[in-house]
């Protein structure tokens, strides 16, 4: 039996190599695509909750954080930052976030706790009142 010659197998010949789904298809999302989508519906659904409260808070994600927010977290590596002002800016750090998310939904677990942790602490709520399936820093660990 002839092998294809098409069919790439990985390093170890356990199978074959490459996306399992094609990066045109209409399902595929990158890494980056799902962090925006899931942070886009967690704040629709934290908006129909808290209303006109979250007008005052803008939201942006960066890669990593600063040197600056390693020093000023004292060596714990931040998953997010505040910044007063108006309006307020909340900053997502999405590799930190997504390094505690072994799959995609403790992913989308572990971000939405974060979003509620910094929502909570610009509004002076508990994450509780935004999420009310918040389940704290432990989860994290």
């Amino acid at each position: 039996m002839a092998i294809d010659s098409r069919m790439r197998r990985d390093r170890h010949d356990r199978g074959l190599s490459g996306p399992v789904l094609p990066h045109n298809a209409p399902f595929h999302k990158s890494p980056d695509q799902f962090f925006i989508h899931h942070m886009d519906q967690a704040l629709t659904e934290y908006e129909h909750r808290l209303g006109d409260r979250l007008t005052k808070i803008s939201v942006a994600i960066e890669p990593v954080p600063s040197e600056r927010d390693f020093v000023i977290s004292q060596g714990v590596v931040p998953l997010g930052r505040i910044e007063r002002g108006n309006p307020s800016l909340i900053v997502l750090y999405q590799r930190p976030i997504e390094m505690r998310g072994q799959d995609s939904q403790r992913l989308v677990r572990v971000l939405r706790d974060v979003l509620a942790e910094l929502i909570a602490r610009v509004l002076g709520l508990e994450p509780f009142d935004v999420d009310p399936d918040y389940l704290g820093p432990q989860f994290r660990d």
